[in-house]
C-alpha cells in the first residue's frame, strides 16, 4: 500500500533539511519565518478582507432584491437608482483589511513570541551551564537532543567542550596522585641515605669506607630513578605537544623492527627468556621519527621482559598490507586483567603499586604517546595467557 502524498511530502522535506547544514543556521530559518509569516500574512489579509467585502454585498444584494420586488409588486414606486454606494465599499474594505490586519498581527506576535522564548531558554540554559562550569562544576550538561539550529549545535559543542575537560581534568589528577605517589618513595629513600651519610661523617673513626661507599650508591640509585622519571615525563610531554613532527622523515619500520632484535634477543636470552622477531623482506615505509620509533618499541619489549617470568617466550612481528603497517608484540606472561587495560596508558600509573620492580610507570604511555604523534593506534589483547600489544600505521 502507498504512503499517502502529504507524509511522503514530509519525509523528502526532512531529509532535504537534514542534508542541507545551512538550513539550520539560525539567521536562515528567521528568514525563513519571516517570508513564511509574510506570505502567510498576505493571504491571510486577502482572505478575511475578500470574504468580509462579500458578506457586505450579500447584504447589498439582498436589499436590492427586496426593493425590486417591492416595486413588482406595488409595494413601493420609489427604486434607489445608486443601490450600490462607494463609500459603503470603501469602509467594507477599510474594515476587512482592519480585521484581517489585527489578526494577522496577533498571529505574528504569538510566532514571534514562541520563537523569542524558545532561542531565549536555550541561550539561558547555555549560559547557566557555562557559569556552573566556571565555578567549578565541570559535569553540568545542556542536554541538547536534537539540532535544528545553531544553538542547539552551540550547545552540543559546549556538552563536547565539558566533557573533555573532565576526562583531562579527571586525568590531570590522576597523573598528579600518581607523580606524588611515585616521587614520594624514592625522596624518601634519597633522605634516609643522605641522613645516614651526614652521621657517617659525623663518626669517622667508627666508620669504614665501604659503608660510606654503599650509601652513596644508594643514594645515587635513587636521586638516578627520580632524574629518569622527570626525563621520561618531560619527553611524554614533548611528544604530545607535536614538537618532534619537524623531524619526520622517511623512516623503515623493518630496519626499526631489526635493531630492536640485534639489541634484545641477547638481554632476553640473559634473563631466561626467549624472543623471537618477524619481518618482512621488502621495507615498510612510514613518515616518523626513527629515534622515538626505536624508544617505542624498546619499551614494550623491555616491558614484557620485567614483568614475565623465566621461560617465557616473547615475540615481534612486523607485517603489512592494505597501506597499513602492524607491529605486534606478545608474550606468555602473567598479563594485565581486564579492567586494567585502559589505565596502563596513564602517566605514573602501576597495576602493583607495592611491586619495587624497578619500573616508572611510564612505559606504555610513551609507547601511546608514540603511536599518536604517528597517527597510529594502540590495541591490548589478551593471549590466555600473556598480553598483546598491537601498534597500528598508515603507510
Amino acid at each position: 500500500m502507498k504512503r499517502s502524498t502529504l507524509p511522503l511530502m514530509i519525509d523528502r522535506i526532512k531529509i532535504f533539511c537534514a542534508s542541507h547544514a545551512w538550513l539550520r543556521r539560525s539567521a536562515i530559518q528567521q528568514g525563513a519565518m519571516f517570508v513564511t509569516v509574510s506570505i502567510v500574512s498576505l493571504l491571510l489579509i486577502s482572505s478575511i478582507t475578500i470574504s468580509y467585502v462579500d458578506y457586505h454585498l450579500d447584504e447589498v444584494n439582498d436589499e436590492i432584491e427586496q426593493s425590486i420586488e417591492a416595486f413588482m409588486y406595488g409595494t413601493t414606486t420609489d427604486i434607489d437608482k445608486e443601490p450600490i454606494d462607494e463609500d459603503d465599499v470603501i469602509d467594507a474594505l477599510v474594515t476587512g483589511f482592519t480585521l484581517s490586519g489585527l489578526l494577522v498581527v496577533l498571529l505574528s506576535a504569538v510566532i514571534v513570541a514562541y520563537m523569542s522564548k524558545r532561542n531565549q531558554e536555550k541561550i539561558d540554559c547555555i549560559e547557566r551551564v557555562l557559569k556552573l562550569a566556571a565555578e567549578g562544576n565541570l559535569s553540568a550538561r545542556t542536554a541538547v537532543s536534537r539540532q535544528d539550529n545553531d544553538l542547539d549545535l552551540i550547545g552540543c559543542s559546549v556538552d563536547d567542550m565539558l566533557s573533555q575537560l573532565q576526562s583531562v581534568v579527571a586525568a590531570m589528577s590522576d597523573i598528579s596522585t600518581n607523580i606524588a605517589h611515585e616521587l614520594k618513595t624514592p625522596i624518601t629513600r634519597l633522605q634516609y641515605h643522605l641522613h645516614i651519610l651526614s652521621e657517617m661523617l659525623d663518626q669517622k673513626n667508627t666508620v669504614d669506607d665501604h659503608s660510606v661507599s654503599e650509601q652513596l650508591a644508594l643514594a645515587t640509585k635513587e636521586s638516578t630513578r627520580l632524574a629518569e622519571t622527570f626525563d621520561a615525563l618531560l619527553r611524554i610531554s614533548q611528544i604530545e605537544s607535536g614538537q618532534r613532527r619537524q623531524r619526520f622523515e622517511s623512516v623503515d619500520i623493518v630496519d626499526v623492527v631489526n635493531t630492536i632484535a640485534d639489541i634484545y634477543v641477547d638481554v632476553a636470552d640473559d634473563a631466561g627468556m626467549v624472543l623471537n622477531v618477524h619481518t618482512p623482506k621488502l621495507p615498510l615505509v612510514i613518515q616518523g621519527d626513527r629515534e622515538l620509533l626505536i624508544q617505542q618499541l624498546a619499551n614494550l619489549v623491555e616491558n614484557a621482559l620485567r614483568y614475565c617470568p623465566k621461560g617465557s617466550e616473547l615475540a615481534l612481528i612486523c607485517r603489512g598490507g592494505n597501506k597499513h603497517i602492524m607491529i605486534e608484540m606478545k608474550d606468555n606472561g602473567p598479563g594485565i586483567p581486564e579492567q586494567e587495560k585502559e589505565r596502563v596508558f596513564e602517566r605514573l600509573y602501576r597495576i602493583n603499586k607495592a611491586r619495587n620492580d624497578g619500573g616508572l610507570g611510564i612505559g606504555l604511555s610513551l609507547v601511546k604517546a608514540v603511536a599518536e604523534l604517528h597517527k597510529g593506534d594502540v590495541k591490548l589483547y589478551d593471549c590466555n595467557p600473556g598480553l598483546g600489544v598491537n601498534i597500528y600505521y598508515q603507510q
